[in-house]
Parts: C-alpha cells; sequence; structure tokens
C-alpha cells in the first residue's frame, strides 16, 4: 500500500520578522532553521510534539487587509492547529500579531476559532480536550 499524508504547511509572509514573533513567540513552535539574507527569507517552525512543519518564506509583497478575503467565501486552503490550552493559546497568538476574525463557537465539548497571522494567512484554533 502506498503511504501519504500532509507534509510541511508552507507560508508566505511579508515580514519575516512579524511572522517569527507571530508563529514562534506567540504559538511556541521551535525555530528550527532560519535563513535571512538581503533578498529572501526562510525559516522552518517545529511543533512541540513532532508532525509537520511550519515553514516561512518570503518576502512577499503585503496585500491590503481591505482586499483579504473572508475565509470560507472563496476557494481557499485552511488548516488546524489543536491545542489543550485554547484560552491561553489564543490570547498569545492575538498578543503577538493576530486577528480573530469571527466568534468562538463551540461544537459539544469542542471550541474553535478562525484567526489569521500578521499577513492575513488564516488557520483554525481547535480545542482538544480529554473527552473528545
Amino acid at each position: 500500500m502506498n503511504q501519504l499524508f500532509v507534509g510541511d504547511i508552507h507560508i508566505y509572509v511579508s515580514d519575516i520578522t512579524l511572522a517569527l514573533r507571530f508563529w514562534s513567540d506567540g504559538l511556541g513552535l521551535e525555530i528550527a532553521e532560519q535563513e535571512v539574507t538581503p533578498h529572501s527569507a526562510y525559516a522552518r517552525l517545529d511543533f512541540p510534539d513532532g508532525g509537520s512543519s511550519i515553514r516561512l518564506l518570503g518576502p512577499v509583497t503585503p496585500s491590503d487587509p481591505e482586499d483579504r478575503p473572508t475565509p470560507g467565501t472563496v476557494p481557499m486552503v485552511l488548516f488546524d492547529i489543536t491545542t489543550d490550552a485554547f484560552d491561553d493559546v489564543l490570547v498569545r497568538l492575538i498578543d503577538h500579531g493576530g486577528q480573530q476574525l469571527d466568534d468562538i463557537e463551540t461544537y459539544g465539548s469542542l471550541r474553535s476559532v478562525t484567526l489569521a497571522d500578521p499577513d492575513g494567512n488564516a488557520f483554525e484554533l481547535l480545542e482538544i480536550t480529554e473527552e473528545g
């Protein structure tokens, strides 16, 4: 049988310093690799429990926040980040340049919210609990 799995997540950013502040300091990912030159920037950030990594690539031209589509209204890819410290992670991400895009929703024992990094790259923050 062939193996199939999700590899690393590539996120294009306009400012590597802001992106690292958000993804590393705000989310708590470890910077495993980093290279910044006058013309390009790259970093690989690893999750504490392993799995896929986040790769930051840039710089790219920032988009106008007024022109960013609302997640789920046009074709796009979103991914989930799960945590057992939902409230703390949510506050840290907002404190480190993130934006909460909608209200926190509850599905049984699960809470979920859509967030964006400083460039508007959206993802879902999901709470994991012992029950679910």
